[in-house]
């Protein structure tokens, strides 16, 4: 296997070490919470020493669902790079974890414009001369080089030629290593000291490292298609091998009534270098030659629980059949964590909704008949702002994977952050859709607690309330739309939530 030369290849692995750790340290605090209390441990050594668990792949349909004139259908525009990443299995958030963790290895071939980007910003931070910048544009242009996904995180460090014993190993030019422990501490003692890497992530990579060699040597790997364009950094606070499990907010004992029904899904994301946890909760009566609406949830670290509710009143015969869908970040991620629900629902929401129109949709279609126009994206507080701009773009796509949308208690403040560029005016016109079109042809339910303006009021800093946001985008959408209901709960700002989805499916899904 060719390396590639020692310097290109550590300033390379420097700069996808924020795909993988993240940036927590520089990180701005969120402005809006989702105030919980997990039903499960929150022992976090445990979650230190545990490993995401290896994906037990099912076979996942990758053919057309059988074309029906009653609904849509949509164009599934996943790379062949994603398509090979996704991975099917039961229910593994109340369950036991797998020993291994999920390697995939995979060839990256260095593009020159994609060398461009990444180099560029290294300069810009500070993090590389022009001199160095230029002499490595001239070696690495069009280089192919190893790389591997471990539990949905880019690794980031050097990767041993395939059918390694964990013997002599040589690295870079001319460093030779009697054997991998030899190698592992050179590791941590000198190359992470000599980068300025913080303890935590000298353990952290240590860790990740540690686990893609014994990948190597015991053949416990999935390769992956080449890939012709190097990863954007994903900016989330990401362990590989951390388990997160226990900061999601469910009912064990609801869960395991319906974990027969619920079928799990891991599907990466290259634009977003993430992997998402997708929880798909199958009906009561599901009959795969028949056709049904999805109702898709945001935020699935808390709305996964809603489903065992959900599942109820379908059984109870209260609600129609219908295929819920909760979205999830992968469970080495801390889901709950406001500075990533930032990033993911509100910074990255414009790649957000490619994934989900473009990809994710597509996909579930693919496995399921799905009635797209009938379907329906929920989002509340920092997914209510996603869910808003979902709608407000939804007719720049082709595909069109929902007729019905729900913003919850939009935090629409968050978009005032001074720490980025968040499109506060593009909110209030709305993107723009009314100077496009004439009418709104979705259905809307606009949703918030009448007590909630209380809960976030330190952060509004002179701009509107969550609810007075929601009542001028009433205003907004009224004039434009006969197919909006507004309606204000006796609450605070999230405890309105499970009651409103179950009156929702029981009242725009009925029996």
């Amino acid at each position: 296997m060719a390396l590639m030369k020692k310097t290109t290849s550590v300033l390379i692995a420097a700069a996808l070490l924020v795909c993988a750790a993240g940036c927590s340290s520089t990180a701005p605090a969120a402005t809006s919470a989702e105030t919980t209390t997990s039903a499960v441990s929150t022992s976090t050594a445990a979650a230190a020493a545990s490993t995401v668990p290896e994906a037990a792949e099912t076979t996942v349909n990758t053919e057309k669902a059988p074309e029906n004139a009653a609904h849509l259908t949509l164009t599934n525009k996943m790379s062949e790079f994603e398509r090979a990443c996704v991975t099917k299995r039961g229910l593994t958030l109340t369950g036991e974890w797998n020993e291994l963790p999920d390697v995939k290895l995979e060839n990256a071939v260095v593009t020159a414009e994609a060398m461009e980007s990444l180099h560029r910003r290294m300069v810009e931070r500070g993090w590389e001369t022009e001199e160095e910048y230029k002499r490595i544009m001239d070696e690495a242009k069009g280089y192919t080089y190893p790389e591997a996904i471990i539990n949905g995180v880019i690794y980031n460090g050097f990767i041993p030629p395939k059918g390694y014993d964990g013997g002599k190993l040589e690295y870079g030019e001319g460093r030779v290593f009697d054997n991998k422990d030899e190698y592992f501490t050179w590791l941590f003692d000198d190359l992470y000291e000599q980068y300025g890497y913080t303890m935590s992530d000298k353990e952290m990579q240590l860790k990740a490292t540690k686990a893609l060699f014994d990948a190597v040597i015991n053949g416990n790997y999935k390769e992956l298609p080449d890939r012709y364009e190097m990863f954007e950094a994903a900016d989330l606070q990401t362990d590989p091998l951390a388990d997160f499990r226990f900061a999601w907010e469910f009912d064990r004992a609801s869960l395991e009534g319906i974990k027969d029904r619920i079928e799990e899904y891991s599907v990466f994301d290259e634009a977003l270098c993430t992997e998402f946890i997708v929880h798909v909760t199958l009906p009561p009566d599901y009959d795969s030659a028949k056709t049904y609406p999805v109702f898709f949830l945001t935020d699935g670290v808390w709305r996964l629980n809603d489903h065992a509710a959900l599942y109820k009143a379908m059984e109870d015969g209260e609600a129609a059949d219908t295929i819920l869908v909760s979205l999830g970040l992968n469970y080495n991620i801390k889901n709950e964590d406001n500075y990533v629900r930032l990033r993911m629902l509100i910074d990255k929401r414009g790649q957000l909704l490619d994934f989900i129109t473009d990809d994710l949709m597509p996909l579930l279609g693919e496995n399921y008949n799905i009635d797209y126009a009938n379907s329906t994206l929920f989002g509340h507080s920092m997914g209510g702002v996603f869910s808003h701009y979902a709608l407000f773009n939804s007719d720049r796509y082709e595909n069109q994977p929902f007729g019905r949308y729900i913003i919850g208690s939009p935090a629409f403040f968050n978009l005032y952050d001074s720490y980025m560029d968040l499109d506060p005016a593009g909110a209030e016109t709305d993107y723009g859709y009314f100077d496009r079109h004439d009418k709104l042809d979705k259905k809307v339910f606009l949703c918030g607690g009448s007590e909630e303006d209380i809960d976030y009021s330190d952060y509004y800093n002179g701009h509107d309330s969550t609810l007075e946001g929601l009542k001028k985008l009433n205003d907004r959408i009224s004039a434009h739309s006969g197919s909006l209901t507004y309606k204000l709960y006796d609450s605070h700002h999230y405890q309105y939530v499970p009651e409103m989805l179950t009156e929702y499916l029981k009242a725009e899904y009925p029996r």
